[in-house]
């Protein structure tokens, strides 16, 4: 069984990013979820004098939020019915990263699957700063972005982009491994290069990979990204009709240059496909 999270702040955009994930892990026992945190509501309405009006505060926070997951849980067993899945709800008073991460141990989170915007996004801004946020703060899950108001579609190809700089390790490609199977998916490996050859380190990682990946025969491009990495990825994105982007996050390593933290950010940013970002255990 699979144990997902899925943050909520009420929106369309959240609830899509719900519905999508019961779509992507329909064929499998699932164990769902739902969250919200109130805690920016917290710090306007309480009163560091008051302790009693805080701790009453709270607790109509409480009661009040706990209520509209429960609504948001009644609607999707309507709209997404499926006896192997299962949905819990959580209303916090914690900063919403950090109630993720200690989720994440508590509950053994497979997946973290959030929307790209909340209800106060601007509509020219495809990535929220809540969601730059988690991106930037989760830990030992992997996390899915989902654009706002995507409608789910078979995830018929999965592209992997990766520089070859660093040595994969299993437990790194495992959940990426499990979309691609459960969904039989095709995975394609891209890999943008600024020269001609790849350095032994990379050749040894290319060869690592491929054993790792090769029960789901991957294929391999290589693409040209001389002038502009972001726009070399995003048109083949588009030209080669990519259903989902994975990337791992490499964080605090200046010799990882397509992967460093800023880039990850960039696409997260930009991209239009759902965008699933692996950590890494090295």
């Amino acid at each position: 069984m699979k144990t997902i999270l899925v943050p909520t702040d009420f929106s369309k955009n959240a609830y899509c990013a719900l519905h999508y994930a019961t779509q992507l892990f329909a064929e499998d026992h699932c164990r769902f979820f739902i969250i919200h945190s109130f805690e920016d509501q917290v710090s306007t309405r309480t009163s560091r004098i008051d302790i009693g009006k805080t701790e009453d505060v709270v607790e109509e926070l409480y009661t009040l939020y706990e209520g509209k997951c429960e609504e948001v849980k009644h609607r999707i067993i309507l709209d997404a019915k499926n006896d192997h899945h299962s949905y819990e709800v959580i209303a916090t008073s914690i900063e919403l990263s950090r109630a993720i991460n200690r989720l994440i141990v508590k509950e053994e989170i497979d997946f973290v699957v959030i929307g790209s915007k909340g209800s106060t996004g601007a509509s020219n801004i495809l990535m929220g700063s809540n969601t730059l946020r988690i991106i930037r703060k989760i830990k030992k899950a992997p996390l899915l972005v989902i654009p706002q108001e995507f409608d789910f579609k078979p995830v018929e190809n999965i592209a992997f982009a990766t520089g070859f700089k660093r040595a994969y390790g299993q437990n790194d490609l495992q959940p990426l491994v499990y979309i691609a199977s459960l969904n039989k998916s095709n995975i394609k490996v891209i890999h943008v290069h600024t020269k001609e050859k790849m350095t032994e380190e990379q050749r040894i990682n290319f060869h690592q990979l491929f054993q790792l990946l090769k029960k789901g025969s991957p294929e391999t491009n290589w693409l040209s990204g001389e002038k502009d990495v972001y726009a070399t990825i995003t048109s083949y994105l588009n030209k080669e009709h990519i259903d989902l982007l994975a990337m791992i996050y490499y964080k605090h390593n200046a010799i990882v240059q397509l992967f460093r933290e800023a880039t990850v950010k960039d696409i997260a940013k930009y991209t239009r496909i759902p965008f699933l970002i692996l950590p890494t255990t090295n």
